[in-house]
């Protein structure tokens, strides 16, 4: 008998951007609370991946938006997220999503209170290790060079951020 794990280490992320900035989510839970994210949301057996990165990118975003590429998996290893007794293994797979309508949720969404503070167009330059996921800094490295590099990455440096990487509009 196959049991299914209560709490999936596998993730579908979308990436909205250009080479130049990114649409992103001001995180307040989970392993990159406080920092910036891509919409991202488990996976699970109720929709297809590409649905699921359709509907999560026009819940967290506010956008309506298309596949244009799926560009790959990573499986990321985090130690520090045990301190948080998260699984510390993440595999995510991403979709690169371009907007085709909507408006960009500015602030906290009622809806989502908890999830997140709001989405935010930055430049690419402003991303960096301290205010963003590792997550983001995987899709500004496609976004700036065109190149969607699918290794296994172990990231021993990461710090959980104790405080908002990211200003909250209310």
């Amino acid at each position: 008998m196959i049991n299914e794990p209560t709490s999936s280490p596998l993730f579908v992320c979308g990436i909205i951007g250009d080479s130049t900035s990114m649409v992103l989510n001001k995180c307040l839970v989970g392993p990159f609370k406080n920092r910036y994210d891509l919409v991202t949301t488990p996976v699970t057996t109720r929709a297809t991946l590409s649905e699921a990165v359709s509907q999560i990118a026009q819940l967290q975003t506010g956008l309506k938006t298309i596949i244009s590429k799926q560009l790959g998996a990573v499986q990321l290893t985090i130690p520090a997220l045990a301190s948080l007794e998260l699984p510390t293994t993440l595999i995510n797979i991403y979709y690169l999503l371009e907007p085709v309508g909507g408006q960009l949720l500015t602030k906290r969404p009622e809806y989502t209170a908890a999830v997140s503070a709001g989405a935010v167009r930055i430049d690419l330059a402003d991303l960096t290790w301290a205010n963003s996921s590792p997550r983001v800094m995987q899709a500004k490295r496609f976004l700036q060079t065109g190149a969607f590099p699918t290794g296994d990455q172990r990231l021993d440096g990461y710090q959980v951020a104790g405080q908002p990487q990211f200003e909250i509009v209310s």
